[in-house]
């Protein structure tokens, strides 16, 4: 055999061998390619009740600054602890679940990056380790057990394009980056309101019966209150509204869109930051106690000092014992909130609250309230008692109807049943002698009229009885009322006793009126709408809020301070408004320049047609909120 024929031959056997291996090979391996890690479990598993502390660390974009916030169980619940703040209960719906189990059982639908360089590009910077002013920080969640000793931590990155709840994220301690669906995701919040039932007075509107308006000041040379008016009483029905303490001139009437404006106001009264009381002003209020017998004491003049700092002063004031002590009162007045079933809410506003620099509430848009609750009897209808029959005996001072059934615990008494038919017994024989004198009293001595009486006297016996017994119960229904009442009370101040609450100042502006506010002319000119108008808006929307695109993370607070911010551009600076729209707007008209073309009153939300239809022709708004966020708005036509 030549060389050209063996050569030949080798290179026929060596293609025939590659050909058997590639096709009997088991699988195609490419080198280059990453493990197949869909459906494996993120974390080992890990029993969900057995987390007992959350902390949570991410970056605030308002302040560019770090921050952190750690719940903890304890005997008495679950409490958020802050840096310089009380323990407050963390009593928000569903929050403490969601979050405790967020990262229970996650699975891994693919790797997206393996090296610390894409972590920023996948927004999983440690929030802990990292520059706050660096872009692309993650949320760091920590889920920790009685010892202190994290169960499972992740960093949770930005959102997926595309697929709904579905994050980049990695463990702090590895740099691969995973795609994983995370349902709760939204709920990591290191936000104080995040965790706290914000409706502190859990107040329902529709069961509001009288509001009384007691706008005093307080004179601090002399120690007392001073009123220029009597308080404004105003009561709720069917009806609409009415006042008392304050007639009303022929030519006048209630407003009543204010006035529903503020009962909206006292059902969304929400908080926003809490500090807590002095234990001496805690105490007496859990006991639902106003008045105090020793703010005077000088050991409790830091109480004291405490208090004015906030715009609540001390005053003497005569307890239901007739003794002169101290009486917690504002220098803003108070509100009564009167309720259907006898609770009556006491709110006193204080001063504008500053929190700390980084505080969102720094900027002075948020007041003090000092809260608690306490039985109003006069809030219920008293019964309606039936008088009782006249009786035979001497009229008293019951008169001619009898005694009426005095308020008290029910009688214990067996009503009498009817009584069973008579038969009379046979008259006594008379002697001849008396039979005449007989006859004068025949009448009173007619076995039939005897019958008759006895059972007039029986049925009126039974008419008393049956008075009495619906007397007691009616009585006893208004004292189960009192007893209801007074159990809500205490239950309410078992949870308002312990703090100053603190609340927007937009929303105290709305419940603190003066008579001028709610009392208008009834030949005030109505102003008349058109039936449509043209207008462009910016929309600067917050997580959270309704229609919300995804990618916004930004806070509600850091919303408003946006549009603020945009609006004095336009209105200040000359800022194009169309331009501004295009570059800043979150709403769908943004490409658009922020135009809706013509639109209806009852097209959009009531705030912004309301805003809208009252501007004029090339008039911008001041900013107006809505449940989608916060609108700067143009009328155009």
């Amino acid at each position: 055999m030549n060389e050209n024929k063996k050569t030949l031959t080798f290179l026929a056997v060596a293609v025939l061998s590659i050909c058997i291996a590639t096709f009997t090979s088991p699988t195609k391996r490419d080198p280059s390619a990453k493990p197949n890690l869909m459906g494996q479990a993120l974390f080992d598993s890990f029993d969900a009740r057995a987390v007992t502390g959350i902390e949570i660390v991410e970056v605030d974009e308002e302040d560019i600054q770090s921050k952190s916030i750690e719940v903890t169980q304890t005997e008495k619940g679950w409490f958020i602890r802050r840096p310089g703040k009380a323990d407050y209960p963390a009593n928000a719906d569903n929050q403490l679940k969601d979050v405790a189990s967020i990262l229970f059982d996650l699975r891994i639908i693919d790797q997206a990056g393996e090296g610390a360089g894409e972590h920023t590009k996948f927004g999983v910077l440690n929030p802990s380790q990292t520059d706050a002013t660096e872009s692309g920080i993650g949320r760091l969640i920590h889920l920790k057990n009685n010892a202190g000793s994290n169960l499972a931590s992740l960093i949770i990155g930005g959102e997926v394009d595309g697929l709904p709840n579905t994050y980049y994220v990695r463990k702090p301690d590895q740099n691969a980056v995973y795609r994983v669906d995370v349902r709760n995701a939204r709920d990591v919040s290191s936000k104080f309101v995040d965790w706290v039932e914000q409706d502190f007075l859990d107040l329902d509107k529709r069961k509001i019966k009288q509001v009384t308006l007691d706008n005093y000041n307080v004179n601090l040379a002399k120690g007392q209150i001073n009123r220029t008016n009597k308080p404004f009483v105003l009561n709720i029905s069917d009806s609409g509204w009415s006042l008392s303490g304050s007639k009303i001139q022929d030519d006048q009437e209630l407003d009543k869109d204010v006035l529903d404006a503020m009962k909206d106001a006292l059902d969304d009264l929400e908080i926003i930051d809490v500090e807590r009381k002095p234990e001496i002003l805690v105490k007496n209020l859990e006991q639902g106690k106003e008045f105090f017998s020793n703010l005077r004491d000088a050991n409790n003049q830091a109480v004291v000092q405490s208090l004015q700092q906030k715009g609540f002063y001390t005053i003497a004031s005569k307890n239901a014992s007739g003794e002169t002590v101290p009486q917690v009162v504002s220098n803003k007045g108070e509100v009564l909130v009167g309720m259907e079933n006898g609770v009556e809410y006491v709110l006193r506003f204080g001063e504008i609250y500053r929190g700390p620099e980084e505080d969102v509430n720094s900027t002075g848009d948020s007041r003090y309230i000092y809260a608690f609750a306490r039985v109003n009897e006069s809030l219920l209808s008293p019964p309606e008692l039936e008088a009782l029959p006249s009786t035979n005996g001497p009229k008293g001072p019951e008169g001619k109807k009898g005694p009426v059934a005095s308020p008290g615990p029910p009688p214990n008494f067996t009503p009498p049943s009817a009584p069973p038919s008579i038969t009379p017994p046979p008259p006594p024989s008379v002697p001849q002698t008396a039979k005449k004198k007989a006859t004068s009293t025949d009448k009173e001595s007619n076995p039939a009229k005897a019958s008759e009486k006895v059972k007039k006297d029986a049925e009126k016996d039974a008419e008393i009885a049956r008075i009495k017994s619906s007397n007691a119960r009616k009585q006893k229904e208004y004292q189960d009322k009192v007893v209801k009442a007074r159990q809500r009370a205490k239950e309410l101040n078992q949870d308002l006793a312990g703090w100053y609450y603190v609340i927007s100042d937009q929303v105290y502006k709305k419940i603190r009126l003066d008579r001028g506010t709610f009392v208008k002319n009834k030949d005030d000119p109505e102003v008349v709408l058109p039936d449509e108008i043209s207008a462009s808006h910016i929309l600067i929307s917050y997580k959270g809020a309704d229609r919300a695109d995804s990618k916004i993370t930004r806070t509600k607070e850091a919303a408003k301070k946006e549009a603020v911010r945009i609006r004095g551009l336009i209105v200040n600076e000359g800022k194009n408004f169309a331009e501004m729209a295009k570059q800043h707007s979150d709403g769908p008209s943004a490409s658009k320049g922020g135009d809706l073309g013509k639109f209806k009153f009852e097209v959009m939300a009531k705030s912004f047609s309301e805003a809208a239809f009252a501007l004029d022709i090339e008039e911008v708004s001041e900013v107006v909120e809505t449940g989608f966020g916060y609108h700067v708005i143009k009328r155009t036509n």
